[in-house]
């Protein structure tokens, strides 16, 4: 199963593939703050039009909207990035599922509250990579760690749940007879 992650951004989109749940690629598109926001979204997008035809993932995590000190106009234009790129995931036929920060970092650190380099710490370790990774791709690919995480728990518990025997019935007084 080939899972993409997302950490979406006008100025750099991180992104992350996991097949099987070992790390394939993982990058960033940038844009620069000169060009024209439609121009840079429109980079953005065509960039992962071009990611998803190449690695055809079966699901995709993409980080939730988070900030803190940014103002409503970043906030507003990341906003916009993430409303084309679910326009190309669902054109895509592409399920998506939208993690927050935090639980990203509850999962891989057991710390929602984790620190970026404690998180770049872990995705190296868990996906065992050993080049270096730029923040924004190792946060996509921490969300499609976690997503893969899921989809496996989930999985087993499927298969758990089909294996149980069926309970056992009580005996009634009519049945003692």
């Amino acid at each position: 199963m080939t899972i993409m992650g997302i950490d979406p951004g006008l100025a750099t989109t991180g992104y992350g593939v996991l097949e099987n749940g070992v790390c394939r690629d993982f990058g960033m598109v940038s844009t620069s703050a000169g060009t024209p926001i439609p121009k840079r979204i429109e980079h953005i997008v065509n960039r992962f039009d071009t990611l998803f035809r190449h690695y055809r993932p079966d699901a995709c995590a993409i980080e939730t909207l988070f900030f803190k000190a940014v103002g409503a106009r970043s906030v507003i234009l990341t906003a916009q990035l993430r409303g084309a790129l679910f326009y190309l995931l669902a054109r895509r036929r592409i399920p998506v599922t939208e993690l927050t920060p935090a639980t990203i970092k509850l999962i891989l650190t057991g710390n929602g509250r984790a620190a970026k380099r404690q998180m770049q710490y872990m995705v190296k370790a868990l996906l065992r990579v050993r080049d270096p990774i730029p923040d924004h791709a190792a946060d996509a690919l921490a969300a499609a760690y976690c997503l893969s995480k899921r989809m496996r728990n989930a999985e087993c518990r499927t298969r758990n749940s089909e294996r149980r025997l069926p309970r056992r019935t009580q005996r009634t007084s009519e049945d003692a007879e």
